[in-house]
């Protein structure tokens, strides 16, 4: 396992470099732990490595991961509506927030023409794919290098299941670190919240919460403000996530 510590998110030129570091590993077969702005993901490229995503998770099959995206791929693999792609720029383009949507994808897209069959099938549900956008620069380097290599990146929270989203490094259990090939820290994750949630999740296009993230009070303003759609507050109590 390969450790970097940096403590704190670095300037842009180092984390492109750890982005091509990241994305290396990956794409030969590895898997890394990242830390985004939602909070410290596990992330793989091969269908091999996506089953040690389950494995060091003890994550339940049934659960499909997310895929690293942003609003390029969004527009490009995604079957939505304009009204959808108004939503995802309102949140992502125009106010820099953190999304995860659930939509039809095109399974046949160019994008998709390396990934492994078992890796899909960890990815997608019901001809639908759960793509996250604009989760911090490391992030949209890995998107803009998946795109451009047709090279998806798929994964979940760097976290045991069920445990909650993590947003140190440290707070990352040891075991599921050491059974990487790659790991990464920027110190604490922007978007750390005491829910202990990852993104929001919004399936399309029904605009349903799948998931209550920590951005969300300021995004249902923002959908309120911008769509006059008002989106069910976060539960008081019991699970904040449908997925």
């Amino acid at each position: 396992m390969e450790l970097i510590d940096r403590g704190a998110e670095p300037s842009m030129d180092v984390q492109r470099q750890d982005a091509r570091k990241a994305f290396q590993v990956m794409v030969s077969g590895g898997v890394a732990v990242l830390p985004l702005s939602v909070s410290y993901a596990i992330f793989a490229h091969t269908a091999s490595g996506v089953e040690r995503i389950y494995a060091l998770k003890q994550r339940p099959q049934t659960k499909p991961n997310g895929v690293i995206g942003n609003r390029d791929i969004f527009r490009e693999v995604f079957d939505v509506t304009q009204r959808d792609h108004d939503l995802v720029d309102c949140i992502t383009r125009d106010h820099n927030l953190p999304l995860s949507v659930i939509a039809p994808f095109n399974p046949h897209h160019d994008w998709l023409r390396t990934v492994e069959y078992g890796a899909l099938r960890r990815s997608t549900k019901a001809a639908t794919m759960d793509l996250l956008i604009n989760a911090g620069p490391l992030h949209n380097e890995l998107a803009r290098m998946s795109l451009e290599c047709a090279k998806p990146l798929m994964g979940s929270s760097a976290n045991l299941s069920s445990s909650g989203s993590k947003f140190r490094l440290e707070d990352v259990q040891e075991p599921l670190r050491q059974g990487c090939d790659f790991v990464l820290g920027y110190g604490t994750s922007p978007h750390a919240n005491t829910h202990q949630m990852g993104s929001t999740i919004i399936e399309l296009p029904s605009w349903k919460v799948m998931r209550w993230g920590g951005c969300f009070e300021e995004q249902a303003l923002l959908v309120k403000q911008h769509f006059g759609v008002e989106l069910p507050e976060r539960p008081a109590s019991g699970p904040w996530t449908l997925v």
